[in-house]
């Protein structure tokens, strides 16, 4: 299951209640970097509107009860057949009544130790929230499916063998590329394949610099490629060139930060890398249609609407 951390991030600086998950690897007789579990067995799992942060990847089954679910600045409406999706480091919030689900989550090591392919969580594009949506409705048929697999999983965890560490990991990667054709057919998305491995060390790189580096050619140097041919490959293989990639990160932070916590406008503005805040606030606008503060006020209300 999961280790609770009594600790503030200090990144958003949301106040003391801001709980930070570690994933807990001595939950079993031997170290286990994969878990199945549901809320109601899970004594740490948050079901109320306290902010907090899970430091590995977490897919949620919904089985039951309503309400909603804020990931980083976006609202989701919690119903059953439901999948939503969490990557490290994103802020969540519930705001459900009666909540059933089952959970299936996992440190990055179980697959990278297992497939040494850096890049296989970054073909998962449920996994990517910031650009896409991060929940995925099931038919009836799909989620029996899912949840099957899930139980199965969990059975295999109550009674480890020699061998459960492949069974484990066959299963889980049957399930991600499962969920990955249900999205893609969901959502119209198109199927991802990284022919260049430097798509996967931009979107990296991006994730480490956005705050400070806005120009595509900071990227491309880093790469040791052109702007044009970064912004060839971005459109190759995401279906988007990188300067919309680079845009998108760094007004999706904004959006965390307006909708999560207290902070200044000017302070975000100059942690996000604008020396002057008017041009944080006119480029803000001009992506979504309102001031940062017009945002702020419009996030608090929705959230008090909220009910469980």
């Amino acid at each position: 299951m999961i280790q609770r951390k009594e600790e503030i991030d200090k990144k958003y600086m949301f106040g003391p209640n801001l709980l930070t998950f570690d994933f807990r690897t001595n939950k079993y007789s031997r170290e286990v970097l994969v878990d199945v579990a549901t809320t109601d067995s899970m004594s740490s799992f948050i079901k109320s509107s306290l902010p907090h942060i899970l430091n590995f990847y977490d897919i949620t089954l919904i089985t039951g009860g309503s309400g909603c679910f804020w990931l980083d600045s976006t609202r989701y409406q919690v119903r059953p057949n439901q999948l939503l999706f969490t990557t490290p480091g994103q802020i969540r919030r519930w705001y459900a009544k009666d909540l059933q689900a089952i959970c299936f989550f996992f440190s990055a090591k179980f697959f990278l130790n297992a497939f040494n392919d850096p890049l296989l969580l970054h073909r998962l594009q449920y996994f990517h929230t910031k650009v896409g949506p991060g929940e995925l409705l099931l038919n009836e048929n799909d989620a029996e499916l899912i949840l099957g697999l899930l139980g199965d999983m969990q059975k295999e965890l109550n009674r480890l063998q020699p061998d459960s560490q492949k069974i484990l990991l066959a299963s889980a990667y049957y399930l991600l590329l499962r969920l990955e054709r249900f999205y893609i057919q969901s959502w119209g998305k198109t199927q991802v394949n990284y022919v260049d491995k430097r798509i996967g060390k931009f979107r990296q790189l991006l994730e480490k610099y956005y705050s400070t580096h806005h120009k595509v050619a900071s990227y491309a140097d880093m790469l040791a490629v052109t702007p044009g041919h970064l912004n060839y490959l971005c459109k190759r293989n995401l279906g988007c060139n990188a300067s919309e990639l680079v845009t998108s990160r760094i007004f999706t932070e904004a959006k965390i930060r307006l909708t999560h916590t207290n902070t200044l406008i000017e302070t975000i503005a100059y942690d996000l890398g604008f020396e002057n805040t008017s041009y944080f606030c006119r480029a803000f606008k001009k992506i979504t249609g309102c001031t940062p503060s017009q945002y702020r006020k419009l996030h608090i209300e929705e959230s008090y609407t909220d009910t469980y």
